[in-house]
């Protein structure tokens, strides 16, 4: 048994690592098979089950398998939900990943009581932890924005990141996922200069903390193209995109919905520079 709980830890944080480095296709044979082992031999530990289901279902969503991440997510809810004593740390994180698929459908309305139920959860946590309720607001935001409820959103996004800057060399990573977030509430809203101003920084964070070749840095990249091209930055609009598309599918692979997306947001931008220089 010693050594199957090993396997069981050595899969985990090898899958993990692949995660967070972007390579979620990696990372998937490996939380397969530590889930297998967590269901076969520890099935009576529930947090153990739990955890194994919601590292899946975390690559699941990357790899946008969002029927299969949703269905592990709620597997591992309802075990922890149906324990004596279940920790509230845990069960907000489900709901926030619950929130979090829907929000990758576009389903916002569909996803924000999961976000709001994990953001109310964190705050009354008896062993609250300020950083993971400055995600859950972020995640909750991001809802909103979807659904154009801009004002609460930006107040959310504000006050997460009064928490994560407590601390800015720790929580560089989320910080950049924020500031990624509120910069393109203010594309929205049209107010360019903010805009422009908090996806660079987010560029430049997520560069640092992650990689340049990280998928989360391509997703800013696209959303600064965004705004260059509003702006009428053709050119430059035109090379952040090239840049998203190739991080994309080196990381995501070509038919990744990201991919797709980004690459149809180039082919029309450097069909437009194509119409100006001729």
């Amino acid at each position: 048994m010693a050594s199957r709980e090993r396997r069981l830890s050595e899969l985990a944080q090898l899958g993990e690592q692949f995660r967070r480095d972007g390579n979620s296709a990696k990372a998937e044979p490996l939380l397969r098979e530590a889930l297998a082992i967590a269901e076969a031999d520890f099935s009576r530990d529930r947090l153990r089950v739990a955890a194994a289901l919601n590292a899946l279902g975390l690559v699941y969503k990357d790899l946008a398998r969002f029927d299969d991440a949703r269905a592990l997510y709620a597997r591992a809810l309802d075990l922890l939900e149906r324990g004596e004593a279940a920790d509230d740390h845990d069960v907000a994180t489900l709901y926030h990943n619950l929130g979090g698929i829907e929000h990758a459908r576009r389903n916002y309305a569909q996803g924000e009581p999961f976000a709001r139920r994990g953001v109310e959860i964190r705050r009354r946590a008896a062993r609250r932890d300020d950083n993971s309720l400055a995600g859950d607001m972020v995640a909750l935001a991001a809802i909103l924005d979807g659904q154009r409820k801009f004002d609460e959103a930006e107040r959310l996004y504000v006050e997460a990141l009064g928490i994560l800057e407590r601390e800015p060399d720790a929580n560089a990573g989320e910080i950049a996922v924020a500031l990624n977030d509120l910069g393109a509430l203010y594309a929205q809203r049209d107010e360019a200069d903010r805009a422009e101003e908090l996806l660079s920084r987010a560029a430049t964070l997520k560069s640092q903390a992650l990689g340049p070749r990280h998928p989360d840095v391509a997703v800013t990249l696209n959303n600064l193209a965004l705004v260059c091209k509003r702006r009428g930055d053709l050119e430059h609009a035109a090379s952040l995109y090239r840049a998203a598309v190739e991080i994309f599918e080196e990381s995501l692979g070509a038919d990744h919905p990201k991919s797709i997306a980004c690459r149809r947001n180039f082919a029309h931008c450097a069909s437009e520079v194509r119409e100006c220089r001729a």
